[in-house]
This record gives structure tokens, C-alpha cells and sequence, in this order.
């Protein structure tokens, strides 16, 4: 019951904060890879493929998973993060982590965009409004892509980037990236499609910024700042 309480006071504070986005920001820059043919286009909608999505999109989950699931609405590392490293993990506390965060997003972020743009599929609670399970969508989710899911790569992205920097958990942080990408199907703002491309994306863009010496410095620092903050 702890859990479930806990969860519920951290989304409604991570919603409630102006500083926290609920989409992924856009950065204007040219994509370091290129998105849309990485990921492939979207399922036809006459597919197999789309109709399996729209039998996904009513999953029954527990009420505390539903709770994670409303708590991970911001995009943002910080959240997506907190049930691994807990309350200390936080942007004021670790300078170097939140530059390899901002590294990650300025990568992210353009070829993610070039891939919505490019298939403009549609979001599942468009067509079908009974599929939403958390907080209505505002007008700016509902305006951009469905796919590949932002959330997805974000979480995704972030994990294999805090894996490599904190080993020692990163099964559990591993975990949390999947989960955090799986939320968006809970909450009905992407089919699980969507998710899967995300995470694709993540894979190779994370790939292709380890070949970025700037970043590669940023890895360094991050690293010897989390091993003094979480020794174990």
C-alpha cells in the first residue's frame, strides 16, 4: 500500500512541476541518423501487424502498475530513473549526468521528429477514446505521430546509457527502460509497435554518439560522478 501511495504523490507532484515536459522536446538540429529508415514505416493499417496493436491497447494491469504508468506521463530521465536510484537522483545533485541527459536528447530528438513526420500515424485514443487509461492527452500529444514512440526511445536511450555508467544495477535499470516505454501502451497513447521502433531508434543512435568524442568525455565524468553518489 506504501508502494501504491508513493507512486501516486510522485506523479501527480512530476505533473504538477512546470519545469518537467510530458512530450519530447524538440531540438533543431540535423538527425545524426537517419530515423525513418531506421525504424522502418509504421504497419499498414489493413495489416496483422495493426490489427494485434489494436487488440493490445486494453491491457489489465494492478492498480500500482497503472500508478507507474500515470507517474511516467513527463518525459524525462529524471523520472524515468527515480524507482532505480530513488530520490537523490536528481538534476541539481548530478551536473555531469544531466550533460550526458542533454547529449542523449540533442541526439534523440531530430531523428525521433524526421520519423513522426514522415509516417504520421495516427495515436490509438483518436479513433478508439476508450482505450485511455491515465490522464487525457493534451493537444500537443494528440497532434504529433504515434510512431516511433518518443517515450520509448527516451527510456529506452537513457537505460542503455545508465547501464554502462552504473553497472552494478543495471539489470534493474534495464528493466525500468522497458517499463517506461511500456507505460505509454497502459496509458493508451501508443501502440505497441510504436514502442518497439522507439527503442530500435535508441539502440542506434546511443551507438552512433559513442563514435562522438565530446560525448564520450561526458560518458567519463558521469561515470566517476554516479560511482561517488551510488557506491554500491
Amino acid at each position: 500500500m506504501l508502494r501504491l501511495q508513493t507512486l501516486v504523490v510522485a506523479a501527480t507532484l512530476a505533473l504538477s512541476a512546470p519545469a518537467v515536459a510530458q512530450t519530447r522536446p524538440a531540438v533543431a538540429a540535423a538527425p545524426i541518423i537517419d530515423g525513418a529508415a531506421l525504424s522502418g514505416p509504421a504497419p499498414a493499417a489493413d495489416s496483422a501487424q495493426a490489427a494485434a496493436d489494436r487488440l493490445s491497447m486494453h491491457p489489465t494491469v494492478s492498480t500500482e502498475r497503472l500508478a507507474q504508468a500515470r507517474a511516467d506521463i513527463p518525459w524525462s530521465p529524471w523520472v524515468a530513473m527515480n524507482p532505480v536510484f530513488g530520490d537523490t537522483f536528481v538534476e541539481t545533485r548530478l551536473p555531469r549526468t544531466a550533460r550526458v541527459f542533454a547529449d542523449v536528447t540533442n541526439g534523440l530528438s531530430p531523428p525521433i521528429g524526421a520519423a513522426k513526420d514522415a509516417y504520421s500515424r495516427r495515436r490509438p485514443f483518436l479513433d478508439n477514446p476508450s482505450v485511455i487509461q491515465c490522464d487525457a492527452p493534451d493537444e500537443r500529444l494528440a497532434a504529433s505521430g504515434s510512431y516511433p514512440s518518443g517515450h520509448s526511445a527516451g527510456g529506452w536511450a537513457w537505460a542503455l546509457v545508465m547501464a554502462e555508467l552504473v553497472p552494478s544495477r543495471a539489470d534493474a535499470i534495464l528493466q525500468r527502460g522497458r517499463d517506461y516505454g511500456d507505460s505509454r501502451v497502459i496509458c493508451g497513447y501508443h501502440f505497441p509497435s510504436d514502442i518497439e521502433a522507439g527503442r530500435v531508434l535508441a539502440a542506434g543512435i546511443i551507438a552512433r554518439m559513442h563514435a562522438d568524442p565530446a560525448f564520450r568525455r561526458d560518458l567519463d565524468a558521469a561515470r566517476r560522478e554516479l560511482a561517488r553518489a551510488y557506491p554500491n
